[in-house]
């Protein structure tokens, strides 16, 4: 088994599978709880690091939060062509805070 997954719309994140990550396709349009499942599901399978597009981790937010003070899995938040917050970059920073100490990707 991969210690890589990644969740997402199957267009943003189909490139990744023949580098041996486990996809899982999984597409806005499914409801919240349908999404909590599947993560729920995926975290049992005992990943290291899961990459998940922002439109898919914003309906899911609580479960990816609640992660956020474990060391292991690492949770990494993808952009999503058609998303345009932010959502990506301030989670990238929380991550290089959370490891360095310092927040080089301040702006300004």
């Amino acid at each position: 088994m991969a210690s890589i997954a990644v969740i997402g719309e199957e267009r943003h994140i189909y490139g990744f599978k023949p580098f041996g990550v486990d996809v899982y396709f999984a597409d806005t349009s499914l409801s919240n709880e349908e999404l909590e499942e599947l993560f729920r599901n995926i975290l049992k399978r005992k990943y290291t690091l899961i990459m998940i597009t922002e439109g898919v981790a914003q309906k899911i937010q609580k479960q990816v939060d609640a992660l956020w003070e474990k060391e292991l899995p690492v949770v990494l938040t993808i952009r999503s062509l058609q998303i345009t917050s932010r959502m990506a970059f301030e989670r990238l920073r929380g991550l290089v805070v959370k490891a360095i100490g310092t927040d080089f990707l301040k702006e300004g």
